[in-house]
């Protein structure tokens, strides 16, 4: 049987595929999905209201995502992280979507012959389900951020994209040297769209502190600005962000007859080292 790279939820033990399974040697199983990844939230964790992004959210972020929009900060990650991975190493997409950021670095760790193993996570089945089919060279499974299945000091590398920064358990899973490539939007991110769709357009809160544990090896802010030339990009745009279920249905209308749209991007990109 092979491991998996993940642990068990219940008992801690290591999990290892069985084929349609994945099993710990206390005995506890769990149903690998027909796409290729494993349901690891307990049924306590399983009673939360929500669950994540749903499949309209994710499905409009992979068509975005698919034309190129954010191929700049898909570029920088990898620059910013493949230097520091070796062959044998795991790294982990905390926060994983769709997979188009996790499946695009392991291509870049591929054309630098770097053979790393890859696992992803994320709370909401509908994007795990979706991430696995995009590529069946990450281990998925679904769970959260806040209660990794995985082993302490089992990972050499963490990318957080847009997802919650789970520092206690960042700290718990890295091996000492391991780092976290985090991206949060910054306080402008997308603020045309906001102008198109309130009055009084609100910035995003930026995170400054360094969590206990780590120290800071660099932190910048990636900046441009892109051109949705279509209706259907700009409502994509809208819906695979928190603003679509956040906003009246007065306020979505606004975005109706609109054919196109500039408006800035701006992601701060922080590389933290686990001391």
């Amino acid at each position: 049987m092979e491991y998996c790279g993940f642990i068990c939820p219940t008992c801690g033990g290591i999990l290892r595929n069985e084929g349609k399974t994945m099993v710990c040697r206390s005995g506890h199983s769990y149903d690998v999905a027909r796409s290729g990844y494993v349901n690891l939230l307990l049924n306590q964790q399983k009673k939360e209201k929500r669950h994540g992004d749903d499949r309209l959210m994710v499905r409009a972020r992979q068509r975005f995502l698919n034309k190129g929009y954010y191929d700049c900060l898909i570029h920088r990650i990898a620059e910013l992280t493949v230097p520091r991975v070796l062959s044998g190493m795991t790294l982990l997409d905390a926060g994983c979507g769709d997979c188009t950021y996790t499946a695009s670095l392991l291509a870049a760790l591929q054309r630098a012959k770097i053979s790393c193993r890859m696992l992803g996570v994320d709370i909401s089945r509908d994007a795990v389900d979706i991430g696995a089919r995009r590529s069946r060279d990450i281990s998925l499974a679904v769970a959260s951020v806040f209660s990794l299945p995985l082993a302490a000091e089992s990972v050499d590398g963490i990318i957080s994209v847009f997802a919650p920064l789970a520092a206690k358990e960042f700290l718990r899973v890295l091996k000492p040297g391991g780092f976290v490539c985090k991206v949060t939007p910054c306080e402008h991110h997308l603020w045309q769209l906001k102008e198109r769709i309130y009055d009084k357009p609100y910035e995003n809160n930026m995170e400054e502190l360094i969590p206990d544990g780590f120290v800071c090896a660099s932190r910048e802010n990636l900046c441009g600005s892109i051109v949705l030339d279509s209706h259907e990009d700009i409502m994509d745009l809208f819906m695979m962000t928190p603003y679509y279920y956040k906003t009246s249905v007065h306020d979505q209308e606004k975005l109706l007859s609109l054919e196109t749209l500039t408006t800035e991007i701006a992601f701060e990109i922080t590389l933290l080292v686990r001391m």
